[in-house]
């Protein structure tokens, strides 16, 4: 089997700031690998059989190589990265269209993509699904379990109030729901190995994409404001051993919000 892991570089949640425009602002701020992709590409590395082969693939700018350097120190056999000034500012549907033009011209025979439920940064959990959709493939969301199964896979998806098990066509599209709060640690081995692999550069030319599709004006999405919200939330404790009275006080907090 081959796979198809997308993983995304992101600042590190913790000390995200936003510019005048509503982007984030990302100069200055540490890079870390996605921890949702890292759980995917994770769950797909521990179940690979001899044989198989996991390429990773990410789209930013240049200094995204280092995730993707990460990726390969954890497993992945090879990398590629998509990386263009043009592709600056994408929104998911502009992300998901440069994903879309790499599988079909250099991995068109992929047997599974991976992605991640989400990304820390944007948080909108859409580019997995929008690449299936310009693919024309089957997508599955929330798989918390994936085997290889006969000419395909068998994967559990996790709704939160049921639970299915369906049959996974090759070529499909899944997002695994989860992510490991403790991460994941590359061996030295793994480490040494992937010190001698390079990492392909594919930018928007050798993408067959126009100016116009990608970037900003390849978005259709619009930032009409941004604000930051500050909690009002007040932290006090109280010993109430009165139902009534611990009612009355709930209500009380209720009505003054």
């Amino acid at each position: 089997m081959r796979y198809v892991v997308a993983v995304k570089q992101v600042p590190d949640s913790g000390l995200v700031e936003v510019n005048g425009d509503g982007s984030l602002r990302r100069a200055g701020v540490p890079a870390v690998l996605n921890p949702y992709c890292e759980y995917a590409l994770g769950r797909i590395l521990d179940s690979r059989l001899p044989g198989d082969e996991v390429t990773v693939v990410t789209m930013g700018p240049p200094q995204a190589s280092a995730v993707l350097r990460r990726c390969m120190e954890l497993g992945a056999d090879s990398a590629y990265l998509v990386s263009d000034p043009a592709l600056a500012g994408s929104d998911t549907w502009a992300t998901a269209r440069a994903l879309t033009a790499f599988v079909q011209r250099h991995i068109p025979d992929a047997d599974l993509l991976v992605f991640g439920r989400q990304t820390v940064d944007g948080d909108t959990g859409q580019v997995p699904y929008e690449v299936a959709q310009l693919l024309g493939v089957q997508q599955f969301a929330y798989v918390t379990d994936l085997e290889s199964s006969g000419d395909g896979f068998t994967a559990v998806q996790d709704y939160g109030d049921m639970r299915r098990r369906c049959t996974v066509p090759r070529g499909s599209v899944v997002a695994f729901s989860g992510v490991d709060p403790r991460g994941r640690f590359a061996s030295v081995s793994g480490r040494l190995a992937a010190a001698g692999r390079g990492i392909v550069t594919v930018d928007r030319v050798a993408l067959g994409l126009g100016l116009y599709s990608v970037g900003t004006k390849g978005s259709p999405t619009v930032i009409e404001a941004t604000r930051r919200v500050e909690s009002t939330r007040r932290n006090r404790k109280v010993v109430i051993r009165d139902p009534a009275t611990a009612a009355g006080l709930i209500l009380g907090e209720a009505g003054a919000r």
